[in-house]
Formats: structure tokens, C-alpha cells, sequence
């Protein structure tokens, strides 16, 4: 249940793109409040064409509440694996663990819900909208459940690194155009390819993106070669800077301008995405695994339950025989003649 986002907020949450979508969750503090919205904006996703699948929309949406968690886990010493809100019950944090784990299955079940909680309420336009838009992502989420759509999510948990560092870079330049625009920004221009002027640590960065966003390549996804290549340009540029002391500060970024500018903002960018992927990525793994394996766990414990239950079931009807034949077996032992034992001449039936 969301806590301090209110419905009418809520019911007003349209689908822009993932990128405005993870720049409005970072504003988001409460978790509870990050999944109401989280699964608002899905379900407004529709079945038009967007600037990302659903299935990485999804995924990108558990990255967030991935972020999240990692943050809350900081200042606790021990927290299970499964948990996304560490501080919550399991049973209170079931509805965060299912979205991690089977996220088709929670928002189709959530569109179902919230089209039975639009249709009790007042009849208007409005909720007749939201009825149908989320009736709509409902077929959508079931049609998907049988293409396969909760397997395309889960591909995408394997190599995840370049993926995540892109769409954290679209959210930081604003979207998918202004981040190509932005890398564009950055190219030399017409005098420069033609004299070389262009710095080395320059060279150095652009081949480092290139080979981190190139699945062929054997940098595809390493962020400590990223890294390396984005610190080397800004000290390039701002040699008393001491990247031990801290990340450099956007202002002196502010006073540069031209590609040198764009360059130090791609590396400032770049440092920031990285930090945060690396923050988040085994509080992802672990939440996913943990809960796997917890589902796994309670699987094979509700399996030998049912054995259990079967064999017992067997052994009492095992009984049951064994006593109805020793029942029957003392019955015609009664009527049993001994060696040398005669037979009543009195009885009339002889």
C-alpha cells in the first residue's frame, strides 16, 4: 500500500519513457510508495510502440527497486537475501518479493484489481478510462504470458551491465535522443579530424564506450575500463583534480564549453551511472536468487508434505487390511476341526 503517494496521483501517471520514469522514482523516497508507482507507470505502458519492450521496462523497473533496496540494506547488519525492504515482515514484503520474481504475474493481478477498485468507485469518464487502459494491459500481460514474456525478462538478468550503465546514462541526459545527442556533442569536428587535435585521453574514452556497449568485444559490460578511461579525461582536463577525494564537483564542468564540455559531462555521467550500477548489482542478484531459492525451498518442502501424507495414508490402509484379515482368519478359526476331533452327532445340520 503506498504510504504517502496519493490515488489521485497515482491515477495520473502516464508512460512517457523509462528514463522519465527513473528520474521520478529517484524523487520517490518511500519503497512502498516506489512499487505503487513503479506499478502504475507499467500499466500505462499500453500496446503501442514505446522506446524500450516491455519486458526491458519491467526489468529496468526491478533495477530501480533493486537501487532501492541496496540503500534501505546499508545501515542493517543482517538482511535475508529475499528481502527488498529489509525492515518490513516477509509477509509485508511479499508484494515487493513477487514483483522481483514474477513480475508478469503481479501486474496482471494488480490490473485486475485496480479495474475492480476503478469500476466500485464513482462512474466517470475518467474511471472508465482507467478501466479500460488497465482491462487493456491486462490482455496485453496475458498474451505475453503466453509468448514467453516473464523468460524474456528473465534473459535479460544474464550480462546485464551495459544494458543497465545505457539506461542509467538516458536518464541522466534525459532520454534516449538527448543522450545520442549528447554522445554526438562529443565527436570532433570537421578541423580537428582533419589536423588530429584531438587529446589521446579522448581516443582513450570513446574506444572505452564503444567496447563496453559492444557485446563482440571482450570490454562488453566492464565498468573498471569505463571507469579508468572516464577519470583519465577529466584529470586530462583538470590535472589538480584527485579522484580519491571525491567525484569533481558539476560546476567546474559548467564553465568548460564546446566538445570539451560534452566530453567532461559524458565522463562525469559516466562515473555517476557506474557507481550506482555497481551499488545495485548483487543486491539485484541476491533479491532474485534468494528469492528463487526460497520458492524452491517451500516447493520441495510442500512436495514431501503431500509424500508425506500419501505414505501415511498408505500405511493406515496397510492396517486397515492387515486387520480385516486377521479378523476374517480368527472368525474361521473358530469353526476349525483339530486332528482327531469329532463332529457333534446332536447337530441337525449333519
Amino acid at each position: 500500500m503506498p504510504k504517502l503517494l496519493s490515488e489521485q496521483r497515482l491515477n495520473q501517471v502516464t508512460y512517457v519513457s523509462m528514463a522519465d520514469y527513473m528520474r521520478q522514482m529517484d524523487e520517490i523516497e518511500d519503497i512502498e510508495d516506489k512499487l505503487a508507482f513503479t506499478t502504475r507507470y507499467l500499466l500505462a505502458y499500453g500496446a503501442e510502440e514505446r522506446d524500450v519492450s516491455l519486458a526491458e521496462a519491467i526489468h529496468i523497473a526491478q533495477v530501480k527497486m533493486a537501487d532501492a533496496s541496496a540503500k534501505l540494506r546499508v545501515d542493517e547488519i543482517m538482511v535475508p537475501d529475499e528481502a527488498v525492504h529489509p525492515r518490513l515482515k516477509p509477509e509485508e514484503d511479499a508484494p515487493n518479493r513477487q514483483f522481483m520474481i514474477e513480475p508478469v504475474a503481479f501486474l496482471q493481478e494488480q490490473a485486475g484489481h485496480l479495474a475492480t477498485q476503478a469500476a466500485n468507485g464513482e462512474p466517470t469518464e475518467e474511471s472508465q478510462r482507467r478501466i479500460e487502459s488497465y482491462q487493456l494491459m491486462s490482455a496485453v500481460l496475458a498474451n505475453g504470458v503466453n509468448s514467453g514474456l516473464e523468460n524474456e525478462v528473465s534473459e535479460l538478468e544474464i550480462e546485464p551491465t551495459a544494458r543497465n550503465v545505457e539506461a542509467r546514462l538516458r536518464a541522466k541526459f534525459g532520454g534516449a535522443q538527448q543522450l545520442e545527442a549528447a554522445l554526438d556533442a562529443t565527436k570532433p569536428g570537421f578541423f580537428s579530424k582533419m589536423f588530429g587535435t584531438s587529446s589521446r585521453a579522448y581516443h582513450n574514452l570513446d574506444q572505452a564506450y564503444e567496447a563496453f556497449n559492444n557485446p563482440d568485444h571482450a570490454l562488453y559490460g566492464n565498468m573498471n575500463s569505463l571507469d579508468k578511461a572516464a577519470t583519465e579525461y577529466l584529470q586530462h582536463l583538470f590535472p589538480r583534480w584527485n579522484p580519491r577525494n571525491g567525484m569533481i564537483s558539476k560546476s567546474a564542468i559548467d564553465h568548460l564549453d564546446g566538445t570539451k564540455k560534452a566530453r567532461a559531462m559524458l565522463s562525469y555521467s559516466i562515473l555517476r551511472a557506474t557507481a550506482e550500477e555497481r551499488a545495485s548489482e548483487q543486491t539485484f542478484e541476491k533479491i532474485i536468487s534468494g528469492n528463487r531459492q526460497l520458492r524452491a525451498d517451500q516447493e520441495a518442502q510442500a512436495s514431501d508434505e503431500v509424500l508425506e501424507n500419501e505414505e501415511f495414508q498408505q500405511h493406515l490402509l496397510e492396517d486397515e487390511a492387515a486387520e480385516l484379515d486377521q479378523a476374517e482368519k480368527d472368525y474361521h478359526d473358530n469353526f476349525k476341526i483339530e486332528p482327531g476331533e469329532e463332529l457333534d452327532n446332536d447337530d441337525p445340520a449333519i
